[in-house]
């Protein structure tokens, strides 16, 4: 079953649908409101229902787990509280990724972005890795994957050396460092799901240190890749003709720098003034930033309203691309929160006796439990939920939840490269043409396997 583009009555209705459940839920967590949430819970069972006319095969296989799940909860407790719990998890889930998401909407048609992309895929050889990762990383901060389907095509294009097809090694690297550079956004950045998700499951964390960690241990991963691209590349003949570096844009870096530094500045100051957490101070500084920068993508003030105008048929216009988000993440959210309460989860970790366990094998299999679920098509979202859901049932943590947020982080970020079916996989596939097996098994899955090894060395470490 393969996704078609909806009428502009149904890209209407999704945009309404999408605009009314964020707010709902905005409303929701800010004054605690039940009328909200269940108007929230309400519109995303609505937004399903709408979506699923033209969703693909995956999310008509959530949806069916998803309704069993909870035909599950009714009849074994009618009236319990789990059901609207997991309703309420992915409502929340699915309103983040569409306030995030809509940032991709100002990118897109900023001039800065692309000039900043031309720019990191057009350096020299000696340059070329650390730039491409370096910036599918700061620009997935908050373009999330949308950076990667902005640089992907850059790449192939700048691959292009004689005649009209890629270069197919250096195709290769660029992609690879692209993806090695992407995916540990997911270790720190407040503007990933992964960071949503955790912290709303693991509320006593020290934020400071999950930042901290994350950022060191993202830019040691990134290091590790270069160093592997120059080991597995160590035989191949040089160039002799090196390409001279492109002009650094320096006006479209500093829009670029300027947006980032303002979203995390913004989201942080809601955090100090407001006492929000940092997924709800992001959806509210989000659409914020995406009106202001989409505002100012005309050089004349005049046109600034007209401008704006044009942002609601482009909303619509990417409706069905973010209700199909929306869902996937919502139900798979619900799905992990709906299954941990269907399974005999308590009584079964009554009989888990894990003190005698070194909290450093505890943290080394998350990662290892997730990847391998990648592997077979189980969303990391619905592994991390579930598991989190577990965890916190154990009468004893064999580590500090810190600890376990950022070994779930690593997990995550690691099925990113190891499994075909991860969500920038599938884009750089669908951007490149190039099969995500090839990007993930036969390019990546080395490198994979040895950022794990290192993981495992700072779990030890972290456990001392």
């Amino acid at each position: 079953m393969s996704a078609k583009p909806p009428p502009k009555w149904l890209n209407s209705s999704l945009t309404l649908l999408l605009v009314a459940l964020s707010t709902c839920v905005l409303i929701s967590k800010t004054y605690d409101a039940p009328t909200a949430s269940a108007a929230a819970r309400g519109l995303f069972v609505t937004l399903c229902l709408f979506g699923l006319r033209y969703g693909s095969i995956r999310e008509w296989l959530l949806a069916a787990v998803a309704a069993t799940l909870a035909l599950i909860l009714t009849m074994s407790n009618p009236g319990s509280a789990d059901l609207n719990a997991a309703a309420d998890l992915a409502a929340f889930f699915a309103a983040f990724i569409v306030l995030l998401t809509v940032l991709k909407v100002a990118a897109e048609r900023s001039r800065s972005i692309l000039a900043v992309g031309r720019f990191l895929t057009s350096q020299p050889p000696g340059r070329r890795f650390y730039a491409t990762a370096l910036g599918g990383h700061v620009l997935g901060v908050f373009l999330n994957f949308g950076a990667v389907s902005l640089m992907a095509p850059l790449i192939q294009k700048g691959a292009i050396i004689t005649g009209t097809k890629p270069d197919p090694d250096l195709e290769r690297r660029q992609l690879s460092a692209l993806l090695r550079g992407f995916s540990w956004i997911l270790l720190w950045a407040p503007t990933t799901l992964s960071q949503a998700v955790l912290l709303t499951l693991f509320t006593d964390v020290n934020m400071s240190q999950i930042f901290g960690m994350g950022l060191a241990t993202a830019f040691l991963m990134m290091l590790l890749g270069r160093m592997y691209d120059r080991y597995e590349w160590r035989n191949a003949p040089r160039r002799t003709a090196a390409k001279q570096a492109p002009i650094p844009p320096w006006r479209a870096i500093g829009i670029v720098g300027c947006v980032c530094f303002g979203l995390i500045t913004s989201t942080v100051l809601l955090q100090l003034s407001a006492g929000y957490s940092t997924a709800l101070a992001l959806m509210f500084v989000a659409p914020a930033i995406t009106i202001f920068w989409f505002g100012l993508q005309t050089p004349k003030v005049s046109e600034i309203c007209q401008h704006l105008w044009k942002l609601g048929p482009l909303l619509a216009a990417n409706a069905a691309g973010l209700t199909r988000s929306a869902m996937a993440l919502g139900l798979s959210g619900f799905i992990g929160r709906a299954l941990a309460e269907v399974l005999p989860i308590e009584e079964i970790s009554n009989h888990i006796d894990l003190s005698a366990l070194p909290g450093w094998v505890f943290l080394a299999c998350l990662p290892l439990l997730i990847t391998l679920g990648g592997q077979v098509a189980i969303s990391p979202i619905m592994l991390v939920v579930f598991l989190g859901q577990v965890i916190q049932t154990l009468p004893v943590l064999p580590a500090e939840p810190t600890h376990i947020v950022f070994a779930l982080s690593a997990g995550w970020a690691i099925s990113m490269l190891a499994s075909p079916n991860a969500t920038a996989t599938l884009l750089i596939a669908a951007t490149s043409g190039i099969a995500p097996t090839t990007l993930t098994w036969r390019w990546n899955l080395r490198y994979a396997v040895l950022c794990y090894a290192v993981f495992v060395g700072i779990f030890v470490v972290l456990a001392w």
